[in-house]
């Protein structure tokens, strides 16, 4: 889902004047450590919530840029969001009020900060500042929007102790039909936490082929009610507490837990209308396929049809970047920090390499957990990824020719194309079994020879299918 489609920050710490446009579904800011990247996710999470870090007031003393702060002039800190609504965020009958207030489906809205005044200014498209009934329409829409900032440095087995009570919400609004009496409500509890949280487990196991069985614990009792969520895991029939677990899997079982909830919002009560996630590392903790499973896991349910979750995500990791369907890179300066948007991500991803933050990947690597169809051209790759559209594959499959494959032009048609793939063939058996290099040729009698002659890597038969994982 695309919500904010721009940030402009102003005079924040590192950002003295910086802007990020064209968001994506799923954004990653790479850069080096003390770049500022963390400190666009404050500002936007001080424009949600009014909190730098959880917990903590933004404070324009504290916060100011501070190569102005000896500066005399007057001490402000703005930050400028835009919205492009998609349609389906709606407004319910009771605030309707409010979106033609806002005047459209897409509009700015700046929050203003200064010091000695209690409550930030409020601006519309550039008009302000607001007076108080119209501070408490924008205050109705941004109630609209679950916005959560995951600092790097967190427990992640306290974001979901914190989030038990909504969980417990989920679990008991998905009760009530199921539970007429006392008799078997216990036994339905099970049952139902075990529906519920039936996505979780399938992604544990796939990270986590030694763990067989994962859920909720749930009470026996009455007297048990006043409980705080935990997970069971089990292995070899042998369950323990979540808190035995390494930080890769809590990590996991943070993000997954966070996605539930936030997506339940959406299908039960509809208060919610969407979700942003400011995430700092989500690589944090992770081996290298296991990173894989994360960064694909946050594209899948950032770009969901209809989705309603927008992810920014501050990162050192190739994975993240190739995943990410917006990448930029953030630098510093004498001016402060400013982001460098990539126009492909590509170009993010070796100005990555090159400076040392992120691993050198093979291009033949990338997305390693979708599957890579090769074609010979420009046409053919727009063809196939029309056709992947209309279809509605539901899995990620890439799709590149050598050109895209070698960042500049290449002549040669076929035959270059398979011995480019007979000189990186190491780089082709190292992916995944469920994630194979397949190639299609547009076949005619007159290069069938040539072809044959190639001793080129033996072709699978048939692409995956367009309704499945295979």
């Amino acid at each position: 889902m695309k919500l904010i489609s721009e940030v402009k920050v102003q005079s924040f710490r590192s950002l003295n004047n910086a802007s990020l446009p064209d968001l994506g579904h799923f954004t990653a800011l790479a850069g080096e450590n003390n770049s500022g990247k963390s400190n666009l996710l404050r500002a936007l999470n001080a424009f949600f919530s009014g909190s730098t870090d959880p917990g903590v007031a933004l404070s324009v003393d504290a916060d100011y840029y501070r190569p102005d702060l000896g500066k005399k002039k007057a001490k402000r800190i703005r930050v400028s969001v835009k919205f492009s609504l998609p349609d389906h965020f709606k407004f319910r009958k009771s605030i309707r009020h409010v979106g033609d207030f806002l005047g459209g489906r897409e509009f700015t809205l700046a929050k203003e900060w200064s010091r000695g005044a209690p409550v930030p200014k409020y601006f519309l498209n550039g008009e302000g500042p607001l007076e108080p009934d119209n501070r408490l329409k924008c205050d109705q829409f941004l109630d609209l929007i679950a916005f959560r900032y995951i600092p790097n440095r967190v427990l992640p087995l306290e974001i979901v102790r914190g989030e038990h009570h909504s969980l417990r919400d989920v679990l008991v609004r998905r009760l009530a039909p199921k539970v007429r009496g006392h008799a078997g409500a216990f036994e339905a509890f099970k049952e139902t936490s075990s529906a519920l949280i039936s996505s979780v487990t399938q992604h544990i196991r796939e990270a986590c082929p030694q763990i067989g069985e994962v859920r909720l614990a749930t009470p026996d009792s009455w007297q048990d009610l006043a409980f705080l969520f935990a997970y069971k895991l089990a292995t070899n029939g042998v369950e323990t507490d979540d808190v035995a677990q390494g930080s890769g899997i809590q990590s996991l079982l943070m993000l997954e837990t966070l996605a539930l909830i936030d997506r339940d919002f959406f299908q039960r009560f509809g208060w919610k209308q969407a979700a942003i996630w400011a995430l700092e590392e989500p690589e944090s903790s992770l081996h290298n396929i296991l990173e894989a499973r994360v960064a694909k896991y946050l594209s899948d349910l950032s770009s969901e049809t209809n989705g309603r979750l927008q992810i920014v995500a501050t990162t050192h990791s190739d994975l993240v970047l190739q995943y990410a369907d917006r990448a930029a890179f953030a630098k510093q300066n004498n001016k402060g920090t400013s982001f460098v948007l990539g126009e492909d991500k590509k170009l993010v991803l070796e100005e990555a390499s090159r400076s040392g933050i992120s691993r050198w990947v093979h291009p033949l690597l990338w997305s390693p957990l979708s599957p890579l169809v090769l074609v010979e051209g420009k046409y053919d790759h727009a063809f196939l990824q029309e056709a992947f559209r209309l279809l509605g594959v539901r899995r990620s499959i890439n799709v590149s020719f050598l050109e895209l494959l070698e960042g500049g032009p290449v002549t040669g048609g076929v035959e270059s194309l398979i011995k480019y793939l007979k000189s990186h063939f190491g780089a082709v058996r190292n992916r995944v079994s469920s994630a194979p290099v397949v190639v299609v040729l547009i076949w005619n009698d007159r290069r069938q020879a040539s072809v044959n002659k190639t001793d080129a890597p033996r072709r699978p038969s048939k692409a995956p299918g367009p309704q499945g994982d295979g």
